[in-house]
């Protein structure tokens, strides 16, 4: 065979090789291709995400041919992010692009203790006190800022008018601004009560003629809403002696130093006072006129002085708060007035015992405390020489453990002092 003819065979023999593997290569290349193409990812309608949100990228996605390596999404970056999900079928690889939004559409939450208050004239007023929380639902507790600028933000302020020296109504309007620049707005309407005369500060009259042959006449037992609230004891006693009626000769300590509470320690003098004064807020929020005996702990009042108090205003009935001692084991409350036969003051019985009765029942109702009703006795100063309805109240036991758990504790005296005031209403 001749080389020529050789030669020819060769080259053929590699053109058909070279096109079976070339036939082959496109073959491949072409099963590439479909294999590509049939790699496919749908997406959500989920386009704008919320800040802060916990949101994983399998939250996008609709459906995927493949398997996904999934990228990262950051929710606490505001604006547009170009997410990149890779998705694998056999070795091939596909990328497909999804573009998303952040967006921060939630207000800061201003929490307060309550909307509404009214405050006795002069009376010390902190608009930060009523505050719960101010907190951003993703970023948590705001800053306060004093006086915070234009472009400033993830603080919260408020804007303060009240003035406790002039009656009248205001308001405290609350900011708060997250560090993304939303803002929200919370209003506290606060109102301030016509200055009370307290009439403890007046000259003590002399006792009057009155003797138990001719009991004390009272002013009068009409109805009006002016009501006297005596935080019994002070902060020192006062062991010189006093008459307990008009015209007795027996004699009492002008003012006991009172018990203190087995498991606080606190003194009942300052028990009654942070009573008394939660009950003239409660009172005057309730549309009754109030004059206290007195307002803190250094005062020299004696009991005939405090009833006293009570007729020089022309009240409608006086509260003389108390709280018990005794026996560790002794628990409950109740309240005390005059006897029927009272030799001073007979003719507010009916009055006193009514007033007694509804202010017991209410306060155990609201408190849960034991009720033991209506004591009546003819041996107290501070109810013999008032000449208007008069009552004490015995909250509890400051000797009994857990009751002086309850006395002391300020969120429970808002329920006392509720209770009070229910009985309180109830009578007039």
């Amino acid at each position: 065979m001749s080389k020529k003819r050789i030669l020819m065979i060769v080259i053929c023999v590699v053109l058909i090789i070279s096109g079976i593997i070339g036939g082959y290569v496109y073959y491949q290349e072409e099963k590439k291709q479909e294999l590509y193409d049939s790699i496919t990812i749908e997406f959500k309608d989920m386009k704008i995400l919320e800040y802060g949100d916990e949101i994983d990228a399998n939250d996008l996605i609709a459906s995927v041919s493949g398997d996904v390596v999934k990228p990262e999404i950051d929710t606490k970056t505001l604006g547009q992010q170009t997410l990149i999900f890779e998705v694998t079928k056999e070795d091939i690889t596909r990328k497909f692009e999804h573009v998303i939004e952040v967006k921060d559409t939630k207000k800061p939450i201003i929490t307060l203790t309550k909307d509404k208050d009214t405050l006795a004239f002069e009376e010390k007023f902190n608009a930060k006190s009523y505050i719960k929380s101010m907190k951003d639902p993703i970023d948590g507790e705001l800053v306060y800022k004093e006086n915070p600028k234009n472009d400033d933000k993830g603080y919260y302020t408020y804007i303060d008018e009240v003035n406790t020296k002039k009656a009248g109504n205001y308001k405290v309007i609350f900011t708060a601004v997250d560090i993304n620049g939303n803002k929200n707005e919370k209003i506290l309407e606060i109102k301030v009560n016509e200055k009370i005369v307290d009439t403890s500060s007046k000259p003590v009259e002399k006792p009057l003629s009155a003797t138990p042959s001719q009991p004390n006449k009272p002013i009068s037992t009409t109805k009006n809403k002016v009501i006297v609230i005596d935080a019994g004891h002070q902060g020192k006693g006062m062991s010189s002696k006093e008459a307990i009626g008009p015209g007795s000769s027996t004699m009492k300590a002008k003012v006991s130093s009172g018990t203190i509470g087995v498991f606080s320690k606190k003194k009942e003098s300052q028990v009654n006072l942070e009573v008394a004064l939660k009950l003239r807020k409660e009172l005057q929020s309730r549309g009754y006129s109030v004059v206290m005996t007195r307002t803190s702990q250094n005062v020299s009042l004696s009991n005939q002085q405090r009833a006293k108090i009570g007729n020089n205003a022309n009240a409608g009935a006086v509260i003389h708060i108390h709280c018990d001692g005794g026996p560790s084991s002794a628990t409950g409350a109740h309240t005390i007035t005059i006897a029927k036969n009272n030799p001073y003051c007979s003719g507010l019985y009916n009055a006193s015992s009514s007033l007694a009765k509804s202010v017991i029942n209410a306060y155990c109702q609201e408190t849960g405390i034991k009720n033991k009703g209506v004591s009546y006795r003819n041996d107290l100063t501070g109810l013999n020489w008032s000449r208007i309805p008069s009552i004490y109240i015995e909250l509890g036991f400051l000797s009994n453990k857990e009751e002086d758990k309850k006395l002391t504790d300020s969120s429970f005296q808002n329920k006392m002092v509720k209770g009070i005031a229910n009985g309180i209403d109830n009578y007039f």
